[in-house]
């Protein structure tokens, strides 16, 4: 997708947080006045786990219009959307598949998980660790300024809802539902031995892709996405597997769906009244029913046509673990029962 050009161009906009910063005071100051009067109703974060359908979810919702989501096109310049639109945010790519080998395919408009260039320029100091991602508490002009960031791409994508998928998001759920009193949270997730198979095999893939290519690791990173791959930085949760332990066999990666999902369910009461989990593996195996549900929750359609279910696959693992990540699961699939039932 980048020329040699587009990667120097990304290296020198991307690479530098003091940069971002400045070209989004800048597109701030601008469009201040427009903004103002830019109203947020009911934004919708979805976050989680990667492999647990967060990709599919988002592009249902967007599809069924009325949302505004940051985009491929809003980069290299995402924290200045509008001003990059008028310089040079009309080039045409044509779609193909994510380096992901899904299936799923994407091109420069599809709604994706740039927001995190945003609290890694302004937050990075507080959560971003060798060993990992670590909750952190956004500084409150962050949060005021992120609300601005939210303004601006509705301004810019002409939505009149804010769509976002970044799984780092949680690690600052307290504060987004404080500052978004009506947001809605929600939270996909799948089998845990399923999803962490899942997990293993993007990780050996995305390692081997970025040694075959070094500025797809750097890309990943300027992005903020270390969900796996050679710059792959666990959450820390209570519970996350330690920097001693092996990534590359299963039982690193059920030990870190479990830290995730246990952290979510125990949220403070304010999160907890904005969270919804939605079972993925139940909402691809009975659409017609789940689908529905979930579109009157969002108060948005969506076409259940593109929902599917893996293959499931098989792997040896630990049997105390097993057995802890289908309590977990069992909770999970609890909460999502009471919403959607």
């Amino acid at each position: 997708m980048y020329s040699g050009a587009d990667r120097l161009l990304h290296r020198i906009a991307l690479g530098s947080p003091a940069l971002l910063e400045a070209t989004f005071d800048i597109e701030r100051a601008t469009h201040r006045g427009k903004i103002a009067a830019v109203p947020i109703r009911r934004p919708v974060f979805i976050a989680g786990l990667a492999r647990a359908g967060t990709s599919i979810l988002t592009r249902l919702l967007h599809q069924g219009g009325g949302f505004a989501a940051p985009s491929y096109r809003d980069l290299p310049f995402p924290l200045a959307p509008n001003s990059w639109a008028r310089l040079g945010g009309k080039r045409h790519v044509e779609a193909s598949e994510r380096g992901h080998g899904d299936g799923l395919t994407h091109d420069l408009d599809s709604p994706e998980a740039i927001e995190e260039v945003f609290w890694r320029a302004l937050e990075g100091k507080r959560y971003l660790r060798r060993d990992g991602l670590a909750p952190a508490a956004p500084d409150p002009e962050t949060l005021a300024a992120f609300r601005d960031y939210v303004r601006l791409v509705l301004l810019r994508h002409g939505g009149a809802r804010y769509l976002s998928k970044n799984n780092n998001n949680i690690l600052r759920l307290e504060a987004l539902a404080t500052s978004f009193p009506d947001a809605l949270l929600i939270h996909p997730f799948r089998d845990p031995l399923q999803q962490a198979l899942s997990l293993l095999s993007q990780h050996r893939r995305a390692a081997r892709l970025a040694g075959e290519d070094p500025f797809r690791r750097r890309f990943m990173t300027w992005l903020g996405h270390h969900e796996f791959g050679a710059d792959h930085r666990p959450f820390l949760f209570d519970g996350a597997p330690g920097r001693d332990e092996d990534p590359t066999g299963v039982g690193y990666w059920l030990k870190l769906w479990d830290s995730v999902h246990r952290a979510l369910l125990s949220a403070p009461a304010r999160v907890r009244e904005r969270q919804f989990f939605v079972d993925y593996d139940a909402l691809c195996a009975s659409p017609r029913r789940y689908a529905p549900r979930l579109a009157v929750l969002v108060e948005a359609p969506i076409a259940s046509a593109a929902l599917r279910a893996a293959e499931p696959r098989h792997a040896e693992a630990d049997p105390a673990l097993l057995a802890r990540v289908a309590e977990t699961h069992a909770a999970l699939r609890a909460c999502f029962r009471a919403r959607f039932d």
